[in-house]
């Protein structure tokens, strides 16, 4: 029994870091491909849609450090157990970006993009965090 519940905590742990990491590195692509003006289409989750040689600037940085979160998130998957806290951080960062889209950024958005934007990013937070809380929770 023991032996399957850490199965299981391993399991759970790996699945979160790599949903994330993949959503990630899809997300840095396509905010990449924006920047280079190679794809235009609204960037996702928000489906915001910009222009502007600036706005592709920030978006070429931001889709590179997207990339990076992306790398973390899978070397997290490596040693699942080890690196959880990684996943709690995630969750933490995704809840401000919630906050920051409705005060900061509210008014460049239409409703329907808040809320396809706070959707995405709290079932990433549920699912980091609840991932975080499950595995400490069954230490046995």
């Amino acid at each position: 029994m023991i032996k399957a519940n850490a199965y299981r905590k391993v399991a759970v742990l790996r699945a979160a870091f790599l949903i994330g990491a993949v959503a990630d590195g899809l997300i840095a692509i396509e905010w990449y491909l924006i920047s280079l003006g190679l794809v235009d289409m609204p960037i996702h989750p928000s489906f915001f849609v910009g222009s502007g040689q600036d706005y592709q600037f920030v978006l070429g940085i931001a889709g590179l450090f997207m990339m990076g979160w992306a790398f973390l998130l899978y070397w997290g998957s490596v040693k699942p157990v080890e690196r959880s806290g990684i996943l709690l951080l995630t969750a933490v960062m995704l809840f401000i970006a919630i906050i920051s889209d409705g005060i900061v950024f509210g008014h460049m958005l239409s409703a329907r993009q808040i809320a396809l934007g706070t959707s995405v990013k709290l079932f990433l937070v549920i699912l980091f965090a609840g991932s975080y809380w499950y595995s400490k929770r069954h230490v046995h």
